[in-house]
Parts: structure tokens; sequence; C-alpha cells
């Protein structure tokens, strides 16, 4: 017994041979371990290999490594958002100063290549002109520049050799740095007043773009250090949440003005709040006088969605200052006629393409003015959404005329609506000579009058939309829609579970559900 045990201890053993690092693992560990290693430059690395030691470097914080590294960057533009938020830095909450995250550090490595970049006027090799701190481009670091034109032609392989022996003089144009700040990410508010500071501390050599800005209550005690740091011509897309009180976005509503690139504003309530409000009411929120105020400064966007519930006394101030827009958004809101009625007065709908009322009961309005809102963007107008409103079989099929003249619709939904066959048929045939129209979503006549919101999937309603798919079949034969058609039920509202039916290829009714709409 005992030799067998030690025999098999003896096989184990000879089985158990270690298999020898790889060379990428060697490379990897040598430049990691002392990146001036004269026996291996980085100038040298292949593109592959270069980006792979990168990452490695900067999940675990390897300061000397990224140091080097950056300043022998081989691209016009260093993508560290999507490495940002590999190793958390976009999720987690801050620790303790003293116990820094290797992320922290990587970043402060990355902020001291620059200032030896920026220090110098001549830059071997690095090619740097862009840092971009965004959550985009998460597929070069698995690809590399490979996708660009003429990378590895020969003539590019010849330049690149040229460029590791003739220094790169600085542009005029100082290094652009671009990012997004979403201050309700509490954790990043010491990250990004850090990051601010230093590039103000640099301005001239270095340009800071904010595309995109999101303030929420959580962040009103930076909000004025943020907006005196970020260059405000720069922002595109500016999302406000309802705040408690005026003073606290007051240094946003002095400075709007001065967002004269802006294309998109959102104002929005979160989640947490919306329930605040249920229980206290709205006595403590932001007045109603202060939006009209913000937006008289904000005249001049393109795209607008306001998902609050608070602004629907006030909507006719607020449109009739605004610039022509593309995309006016209005969700969870209570609306009357007499805010459709202006509304469809307003000049700056003269040119919409995209209109979205999602969320708004409209079973005691009148169809007419929303009848007179199509009828005057019906020749611009490419989307259409009408979902969950509470659209009656009358209120639709007064609205079908209308509909019938939007000549450029692209996209049109109007599901979770209560309608019943026969009146989804008509609208079927009108969608059906929209030339233009691609994608119709429609609800399925399954829901229950008592329980809207709510289909279980019991054997009787699996029978009722059997039958019923197979009269819409029918339908759509005779027809022929060139759009893709598809049917809509909700299974479960409050969990945002729903499904869709469609017809493929075969003539086969197939399905798909979702958690999100």
């Amino acid at each position: 017994m005992s030799w067998d045990q030690s025999s098999g201890k003896q096989r184990h053993s000879r089985m158990c041979v270690e298999v020898p690092p790889s060379l990428l693992e060697l490379t990897q560990q040598s430049l990691l371990t002392n990146p001036a290693s004269p026996s291996l430059p980085l100038e040298d690395l292949p593109q592959h290999l270069f980006l792979e030691v990168f990452k490695v470097a900067f999940v675990g914080g390897h300061r000397e490594t990224l140091r080097a590294m950056v300043q022998g960057w081989p691209f016009t533009c260093l993508p560290l958002g999507p490495l940002m938020k590999q190793v958390g830095l976009f999720t987690y909450l801050t620790v303790e100063p003293e116990m820094k995250e290797p992320s922290l550090c990587s970043m402060e490595a990355v902020l001291d290549a620059l200032d030896m970049l920026l220090a110098r006027k001549v830059r071997p090799r690095c090619k740097l002109q862009v840092l971009d701190l965004r959550d985009k481009h998460g597929e070069f670091w698995s690809r590399g520049s490979t996708k660009l034109p003429g990378a590895h032609s020969a003539g590019a392989v010849r330049e690149q050799q040229r460029l590791r022996h003739a220094p790169r003089i600085l542009p005029t144009l100082p290094l652009t740095i671009l990012l997004d700040i979403d201050l309700e990410r509490i954790w990043l508010l010491a990250f990004y007043n850090h990051f601010l500071s230093w590039a103000e501390k640099r301005r001239g050599l270095v340009h800071v773009c904010c595309e995109k800005l999101k303030v929420s209550p959580d962040s009103t005690c930076d909000l004025r250090t943020v907006l005196d740091l970020v260059p405000l011509a720069c922002i595109r897309e500016l999302e406000v949440e309802i705040c408690w009180t005026y003073n606290c976005m007051e240094p946003l509503v002095s400075r709007v003005g001065q967002m004269m690139g802006l294309h998109t504003f959102r104002l929005t309530m979160s989640g947490t709040m919306a329930v605040a409000s249920h229980i206290y009411g709205t006595q403590n929120w932001w007045p109603p006088p202060t939006y009209a105020m913000l937006f008289r400064h904000l005249s001049f966007f393109e795209d607008c969605y306001i998902l609050h519930s608070l602004l629907s006394k006030i909507l006719h101030k607020i449109f009739g200052n605004l610039t022509p827009l593309q995309t006016l958004a209005l969700r969870s809101i209570q609306l009357t006629d007499s805010d459709l009625q202006r509304l469809a007065q307003a000049p700056s709908i003269c040119q919409l393409k995209h209109l979205d009322l999602r969320n708004i009961s409209m079973t005691e309005l009148s169809p007419e003015p929303l009848q007179v809102l199509l009828k005057r963007v019906a020749g611009t107008l490419e989307t259409l959404v009408l979902e969950h409103c509470e659209l009656t079989d009358a209120q639709l099929q007064a609205l079908l005329p209308a509909l019938g003249r939007c000549s450029q619709l692209r996209t049109f939904s109007c599901c979770g609506n209560p309608i019943s066959m026969g009146v989804l048929k008509e609208l079927l045939g009108h969608t059906a000579r929209l030339s233009r129209l691609s994608q119709g979503l429609y609800p399925l006549p399954l829901q229950s009058s008592e329980h809207p919101d709510h289909l279980s999937l019991s054997s009787t309603n699996l029978d009722k939309c059997s039958k019923v798919l197979q009269e819409l079949k029918q339908v759509l034969r005779d027809i022929r829609p060139s759009h893709d058609v598809r049917f809509f039920i909700c299974l479960y509202r409050l969990c945002h579970c729903y499904r869709f039916y469609y017809l493929d290829p075969s003539g086969s009714w197939k399905f798909a559900e979702s958690n999100s709409f």
C-alpha cells in the first residue's frame, strides 16, 4: 500500500510539469519591472504588444511603466475611458486617501507623464494629441489602430520607422482632453476637482473639452467649481436632475447662457426624488418659474427631453422662447388640451423631426390639438412615439388622417395603448401607405381593460394570443406593408417585461422578450 502511494505521488509529480511563460508574459514582466530596460525599447514593440503591456500597467498601477509608455505613445489618441471603466473608477466609491487604489495611482502617473511632455519643446517618438477620458472606443484596446486605413502599408511602416528617429515638434494647438462629467457619481467628485484644477494650471498647453455634463442634487456643493473650470462653450449635452432649492442651482442658471454649443438638454427626476416628492409633496422643489428662467437662457439647443411632471403648467413659456427643435420628448407629464394647443402653435416645432410622447394619459384629452400638431410637422416628422398614452379607439381613429400626411415618417410606435382589433387594422392600413416608414411597433389587442399593465401567460391568454396573431398574419398578407411590423404586449409593466412578435421570412411568428423599452 505504501509503495502504491509513493508511486502515485511520483506519477503525479511527473504529470504536474510547469508550462514555461509565453513571450508576451516575459515581455510584460520585463517592461513592468524595468520599463527603461535598453534590451527591449518601447518603440520597437509591435502595436498589439504595446497595448497589452499598457493595459496591464494601468490596471496594476505600475507608475514608472505608465510614465514611459505615455511619453512614447505611438498613436494620436489615448482612449483611457474604457480602461478607467475596467478598473471600476466609474463605479466604485472612493476609498480613504491613504489607501489609494491602483487606478487612481495610474491616473496620477498619466498626468505626471503629460507634465513631462508639456515641459518639452521636442517630443521624441510621441504622437499624442488627444487624451480621451470618455467611456468610448473600447474596441481600440482589442483591435489597436488596425482599423485605420493604410496602417500596415509599406509606406506607413517606413513612416513609422522614420518617426522613431525624428523628434516631433510640439504643435501650435494644445493637448486636447475629452471627458464627460457626471456629478451624480459622487465618488468621482474628488477626481473631477483634482483633474480640472490640474488642467487649469496648464491653461494654454491643455484644452479640456466636456461634451456631456450631468448635474444632480448630490453634486451641488461642487457645481460652481466645476462650471468655473470647464469651457462651457464645448458642452453639447446637458442633463439636469430636479433640485430641492433654487439656491443650489443658481450657478447653473447664471452660466447656461455661455453654453453656445449646446445641442441636447434633458430635464429629469431621479427615482429617489420621485419617491420623496410622493411622500413629502412638492412644496420644497425647485419652483416652476426657475425652470422658465433656465429655458430663457437655453434658447438655442435642438433636442429637448423633459421627464418632469411639474413643468406641465409652464410648457407654453418654455417652448415660446426656443429656436426650432429637431427632437422633442415629453414623458410622464400631465398635459392638458391647452398645453397641446400652445405646443402646436409654438414657433419652435416648425422643423420638428422626432416627437416622443410617452407615459402621458390622454384619455380625457381632445384629439384635435394633437391633430393640429401632427399636421403642422407632417413635412418634417421622421419619428413619432405615442407609447402608454391610454389612447382610446375614437382618439386614434381621429388621428389617422393627420398621421397619413406624415410623408417623411420612418419610425412609428403606439405600443401600450388599449385599442381594438378593428382600429388596429385601420391603423395598419394607413401606415402601410407611408412610403418612407421603415419600422412600426403596434399593440397586440389582448390587454384586459381591468388590468392594462399586466398580461399573465395563462393558457387562456396564450390561446387568445395565437388566434389574434393568426388573424393579423392574414391582415399583413392583404395590405403587404413594406416596413418592419412588430406587435407588442406588456407581460408585466412594473417589472419592465415586454414581448415583441414579428414574422420571419418563412411567414412564421417569432417573438423576443426584453426587460427594457
